[in-house]
């Protein structure tokens, strides 16, 4: 019997391993391409692009995992039904329920892995994105800037320009609002980002225009100052990555419970925190999740039904991650407890995978 469960867990481990490197590679994908801009048009090192792709890949996992071990169960057991060695273990008289007690065991270690890896890795890595993002941001301030819209990053200045190329803008306008009088604007034909030494923020040298100041004599009357270069300095919020505050989705199992409770002994509703902490503990076990409906499927499902077992993977795979969303905003308006809304697509799902695969082992 150890040679059979040895032998299944090898014929579930490829499909695994390639479905779980593919779907992990085709999420990447998605994201290169919209970092590539960065490398391109903005001149932002390559090194600190592949940075922030290594900080996504355990936020991917999450997602990844449970679904590389749904694809895994039903490609090994539909191999294993196509070769018609299922019926072959059937005759020699193994029950099926003796290859379904490992599988469960493994979903269940796989689950445990992911735990640890939504409590200790992804905060880590998700923060560390962030930080990465922002250090971009004072290294290239460019990366931040999108020709024809308003930015607004560099408080208390309005910036808008029409092109940007490399480290160059052209058509620059910089509004500042004043507290006690209109709002000061600079025009400039040219502009360009220069480092400062202390790396707390970025000058912004600008060439060829003019500003509209606010006579503070004359209540209601500007006059137009006329430049050849003017430099701004630029500081803002990102300038320090090292002082990112956490959100929630960055807060270890045990920050988020001294959250939860310092919120509630400060009379503030603490739902989202307790929504955040059950979320990441229920979506841990979806890998367990999955693993029961891959066994009920595979032991299903026969040669000629592979089709129909794609089309079982996308939808157990979008109504799980469909019903965690609908479940959170229920939560969010105070019909479910959090916990309940959280648990609700796994315990559902859990006992629905269960009768199936009893039904199953029953064939």
């Amino acid at each position: 019997m150890r040679i059979l469960r040895t032998y299944v867990l090898r014929e579930h481990l490829a499909p695994f391993v390639v479905t779980l490197g593919g779907l992990t590679a085709v999420l990447l994908v998605g994201n290169i391409i919209k970092f590539a801009d960065l490398v391109i048009s903005k001149g932002v090192s390559l090194f600190d692009i592949l940075r922030l792709l290594l900080y996504l890949i355990p936020y991917m996992l999450s997602f990844t995992v449970p679904m590389a071990c749904l694809v895994a169960m039903i490609l090994a057991f539909g191999r294993l039904s196509t070769d018609y060695e299922l019926i072959a273990i059937r005759a020699s008289g193994v029950a099926p329920f003796r290859l379904v007690v490992p599988m469960l065991l493994v979903g269940l270690v796989i689950s445990g892995l992911l735990l640890v890896v939504n409590d200790r890795v992804v905060p880590e890595s998700h923060l560390a994105f962030r930080r990465q993002l922002k250090a971009i941001g004072i290294k290239q301030p460019t990366a931040y800037l999108e020709p024809g819209t308003f930015i607004k990053d560099f408080p208390p200045y309005i910036i808008f320009v029409y092109q940007v190329e490399g480290n160059k803008l052209f058509n620059v306008r910089i509004y500042e609002p004043q507290a006690n009088g209109p709002t000061r604007t600079i025009i400039a034909e040219r502009g360009e980002f220069e480092p400062l030494d202390d790396r707390r923020g970025v000058k912004l040298k600008l060439s060829s225009g003019t500003m509209d100041e606010w006579d503070p004599l004359s209540p209601g009357s500007f006059y137009k100052v006329t430049f050849t270069t003017y430099a701004l300095v630029l500081r803002s919020d990102q300038d320090d990555p090292s002082k990112t505050r956490k959100k929630l989705k960055e807060m270890t199992f045990k920050e988020l419970v001294g959250e939860r409770n310092t919120l509630g002994a400060e009379g503030i509703d603490p739902t989202p925190v307790s929504l955040e902490l059950h979320r990441k503990t229920a979506s841990s076990f979806a890998a367990l999740l999955f693993v029961t409906f891959g066994l009920a499927l595979g032991l299903r499902l026969h040669h000629h039904e592979r089709l129909i077992g794609y089309v079982w993977i996308l939808g157990i795979f979008v109504l799980y991650y469909l019903s965690t969303i609908g479940m959170n905003a229920v939560a969010l308006k105070g019909w479910f407890a959090p916990w309940l809304a959280m648990w609700f697509p796994n315990l559902l799902g859990g006992a629905v995978g269960v009768v199936m695969v009893a039904h199953a082992v029953r064939r």
